[in-house]
């Protein structure tokens, strides 16, 4: 089968080439809690870890969608598959861009909620329900990034600039 599928499997194969770059990386840094403490080489190694599971679980999904369709084609989902990356990337820069002016609050929660949103959309086909996903992992991921850099390693992070 060719089109999205295919385009999902070598985009998350990209991905994990990439990620293997980058924790060859992080590995040349010292080792977390070599010190008592978490280190610079703490979070890096825990997004790694974390991707490649998440990797693993696109791959998984994606195969199991393959045989399962067998030999008949899929219906035509039209761009929206083909658009996620090039959308993702365009988020993260503006996500870098908002940052700055908005703070880490507001550009947090719309970055995550609008990459939710997105690939919610993209895998249900139903609106309403992806805003109603979106909502509370955009609200989780602020929490949870504030309490993990503000509170437990008391990095101040940027509020609203203008």
């Amino acid at each position: 089968m060719t089109g999205p599928r295919n385009g999902q499997i070598l985009f998350a194969l990209g991905l994990a080439l990439a990620n293997t770059v980058y924790g060859w990386q992080v590995l040349q840094m010292s080792r977390p809690f070599a010190a008592g403490e978490p280190g610079p080489a703490f979070l890096p190694a825990l997004l790694c870890l974390a991707l490649y599971g998440l990797l693993a679980r696109v791959l998984i999904s994606e195969f199991r969608a393959r045989r399962a369709e067998g030999s008949g084609e899929a219906a035509d989902t039209g761009l929206l598959p083909v658009l996620g990356p090039l959308f993702a990337i365009g988020a993260t820069a503006l996500f870098v861009i908002g940052f700055v002016w908005l703070g880490y609050a507001i550009s947090a929660a719309l970055y995550s909620f609008a990459i939710a949103f997105y690939f919610n959309v993209e895998d249900s086909g139903r609106w309403g329900r992806s805003v109603l996903v979106a909502l509370p992992v955009a609200a989780g991921v602020t929490g949870f990034g504030w309490l993990f850099f503000d509170r437990l390693f008391g990095l101040t992070l940027p509020v609203w600039g203008f």
